[in-house]
């Protein structure tokens, strides 16, 4: 049976304090290593479906939170992880928040994701970035969970960069080097 990973630290602690340890380093790293990438393995699929569980369990709070599930990835391998995206539907009140936050108290996993989600509408809040809008929020549910925000460029200021490019580009972009014919010969052919 192989090591837990508290026992091979606890070993590599005692050989730093007794430099006489009957096993090696490379031995040692070795059990580390191997108790390390087993344990990932065994967390692999049951963290995963845990995982799903608790999201679904999430769901009805996340909508009260004002957010629409629009697309949920799953990412499988060594880290396994589920990634929803979410939209915001309305922003709901400081008192409403703390509601919901202490009716899922005890809820490890839905309590985090809302947590998460009230912490990343507040930072979008104080987020501004010139010709993009916010248009969702990615929470990456693993072994480090994570949350991205996500800014698209606004059709408004993709349209006012197309008006403002220079003539001669415009010209060129429709396959002329940028000189009528009159420019070239004075008089038009």
């Amino acid at each position: 049976m192989a090591k837990k990973l508290p026992f091979i630290f606890e070993e590599i602690r005692q050989a730093f304090r007794d430099k006489t340890s009957s096993q090696s380093w490379g031995d040692t790293a070795t059990q580390a290593y191997s108790s390390t990438v087993g344990s990932l393995k065994e967390l692999g699929g049951d963290t995963l479906v845990k995982t799903a569980a608790g999201f679904n369990e999430a769901l009805p709070f996340i909508k009260r939170a004002g957010y629409d599930v629009t697309e949920v990835e799953v990412g499988l391998g060594l880290s396994p992880k589920i990634v929803p995206h979410l939209q915001v539907r309305e922003i709901i009140t400081a008192e409403q928040q703390a509601e919901l936050l202490a009716e899922v108290q005890g809820r490890k996993l839905v309590s985090t994701i809302l947590t998460s989600l009230f912490k990343a509408s507040a930072a979008r809040e104080k987020l501004n970035f010139k010709r993009f809008h916010f248009s969702e929020i990615e929470l990456e549910l693993s072994i480090l969970p994570s949350v991205v925000l996500k800014f698209k460029p606004d059709e408004f200021s993709q349209a006012i960069e197309t008006e403002t490019l220079p003539t001669a580009a415009l010209i060129v972009e429709e396959g002329d080097t940028g000189a009528s014919s009159e420019d070239t010969a004075g008089e038009k052919t």
